[in-house]
């Protein structure tokens, strides 16, 4: 514990000063300097409200993400229930939906695994000042020990660190006046139809309560990642969502080579005989079994499922139900 620094004459107004600025880099700091910024200082109350509930912002082994409502709904540090509950729900859906469609064959309906549920399970662990703020934790190590995903915790990344990435990388192409929605779409139709949706039902609520979002992601190896989204952003992603219309899917066969595979992501391209290249996610079954057919001839059941976006733009989505390799 830092001395009690002795009280100067009140009179003496320098040494007064001086005093006030000992008593606050020393005892209420602990020899550290004061805050003289609004980020300092949420970055202080944030750091004693983790500490105050057990988890220190040091934590190596969880994925950190500091979220921060703005706007003027949240000007007074507060927000509405009815805003922030869904908000973190529909975020947890979205980040676990996206990571399934990431790892595998996106599905409309499906549940979604559960070692990609506990391995995206988001915890919120305080709140800080800065508009409206919550500090969330990716799963600890322990959880993970026995799942499919244990090998890749620690400095290597995770499924967790794909699917949050992939949520930034929306905002970040959702902003910046004058861009096309082309790109953005790119983005947003391959995940396919449950994805969407929940985005969709994330960036409404946002919409609807007039907010923006900042957002700082802590990775592996101490990486962080700030991005920032405006109504607007918020808005043009929305819009995408609700004016994207699924077909049902349809299966066709394929013969061709298969030109490339990932175990971990769940996908291979497929050079059809027809010469076009597709890319396509995998069936959960047959993922595991992809090194059996790479750089093999081979026929593909697929099923393929037609997007057209707002702008009238077609867009498809590819995924292997089934491959057998064929003679040479």
């Amino acid at each position: 514990m830092n001395p009690r620094l002795p009280r100067p004459d009140p009179s003496d107004k320098d040494a007064l000063r001086q005093w006030m600025k000992a008593v606050r880099n020393s005892s209420a700091h602990g020899d550290r300097p004061a805050p003289t910024t609004p980020s300092e200082f949420a970055a202080v109350q944030r750091s004693r409200l983790l500490e105050s509930v057990g988890l220190p912002p040091g934590d190596a082994g969880r994925r950190r993400l500091d979220l921060a409502l703005t706007g003027a709904p949240t000007d007074e540090h507060i927000i509405q229930v009815s805003t922030l509950g869904p908000f973190l729900t529909n975020l947890q859906e979205s980040v676990s939906a996206v990571a399934q469609s990431l790892t595998g064959r996106p599905t409309s309906s499906a549940s979604i695994p559960r070692d990609i549920r506990e391995a995206t399970t988001l915890s919120a662990a305080a709140t800080f000042p800065s508009s409206f703020g919550v500090v969330i934790y990716g799963p600890p190590v322990d959880v993970e020990e026995d799942s499919l995903f244990a090998e890749y915790f620690g400095d290597l990344r995770t499924v967790l660190d794909d699917a949050v990435d992939t949520v930034l990388d929306i905002v970040d192409l959702s902003e910046g006046a004058g861009q096309s929605n082309e790109l953005l779409a790119e983005q947003l139709v391959p995940l396919g139809q449950r994805a969407m949706k929940h985005i969709g039902a994330l960036t409404a609520g946002l919409t609807d309560a007039g907010v923006g979002l900042r957002a700082s992601w802590h990775s592996q190896g101490g990486q962080t990642r700030l991005s920032q989204w405006s109504p607007a952003g918020v808005q043009r992603v929305h819009y995408l969502c609700e004016h994207s219309e699924f077909t049902q899917p349809e299966t066709v066969t394929v013969t061709g080579w298969l030109g490339s595979a990932s175990s971990f992501h769940g996908n291979v391209e497929i050079r059809a005989d027809s010469g076009e290249r597709i890319r396509a996610s995998t069936d959960e079954e047959l993922t595991s079994h992809l090194e059996r057919h790479f750089n093999k001839r081979v026929e593909a059941e697929v099923e393929v499922t037609k997007v057209r976006s707002a702008g009238g733009r077609e867009r498809r989505i590819y995924s292997v139900l089934s491959l057998r390799n064929l003679p040479t």
